[in-house]
């Protein structure tokens, strides 16, 4: 199988592919340590993304897989055990010293696969603050691949467009990524349809000790192994026709050069 998980590589190798000009971009993941109910293990938040970016880069010529954080800031997760969460300022520190290293190492086109909600603000912050320091860099930012499934994939899910934390699509595309770890006699539904609706403009900051009794959110009852490797090969590709389409372009966003 192609190798592309930078740990992988020796300096030896690593000097040789740079040579020949056969590393161009990398993906950087990050992730989160954290409750997702009684059915899932804690690493979702970085092994789903990590599956996702290793199977993307194998069908790619020039991309590698940066090793994945697999801690998160997950303050509004912490009180079912056992969340180890990181400051926002710790996440954005992280991420600008990963994309730093990357720069400074000559690669300037940056993919940045998020696995967690709670890691959201801090990688747009950092992200923004590396770009205004490297202006030739280029950063993509995917903030929550989840709704790429939602979007995709409508008609496969059987409520909430398979979203919640450690709901129907979450468990499902953990099924098909670890699937040793997944226990679906404990999966509980948790849908909060009794919170009130605050429409599309307004956003509730709440804890998940609020809204769920599991520690998950959505109805992880309807998960399947199926569902999971639709929804795995749909993000894939997305990610896979991404960075293909910026390749063609020479990464060139702008439409008018």
């Amino acid at each position: 199988m192609k190798k592309v998980v930078l740990n992988e590589f020796s300096t030896r190798e690593l000097i040789e592919k740079f040579k020949n000009k056969e590393i161009d971009s990398a993906i950087t993941i990050f992730g989160s340590c954290e409750s997702h109910g009684s059915h899932l293990p804690l690493g979702p938040d970085l092994f789903v993304p990590e599956e996702i970016a290793k199977r993307a880069a194998r069908k790619l010529d020039s991309t590698i897989v940066v090793p994945g954080v697999p801690f998160g800031t997950s303050i509004h997760y912490n009180q079912f055990p056992m969340s180890i969460t990181l400051r926002f300022e710790t996440t954005i520190a992280i991420a600008e010293d990963m994309f730093e290293s990357l720069i400074n190492n000559g690669i300037k086109h940056i993919i940045i696969l998020n696995g967690h909600d709670g890691n959201i603000p801090a990688l747009e912050i950092a992200a923004r603050k590396v770009k205004d320091r490297h202006k030739d860099a280029v950063l993509v930012f995917i903030p929550a691949w989840w709704n790429i499934t939602g979007a995709r994939l409508k008609g496969v899910f059987d409520v909430w467009d398979g979203l919640g934390h450690g709901g129907e699509g979450e468990t499902s595309i953990t099924m098909a990524v670890k699937p040793e770890l997944v226990d679906l006699k404990y999966a509980k539904c948790q849908m909060p349809n009794d919170v009130i609706d605050m429409g599309e403009f307004a956003t509730i900051i709440w804890d998940i000790k609020e809204i769920s009794q599991t520690g998950a959110t959505g109805d992880n009852t309807k998960a399947t192994l199926e569902k999971g490797q639709k929804m795995l090969d749909c993000v894939t590709d997305y990610v896979v026709d991404l960075i293909k389409n910026l390749e063609k372009r020479e990464w060139k966003y702008d439409h008018r050069k």
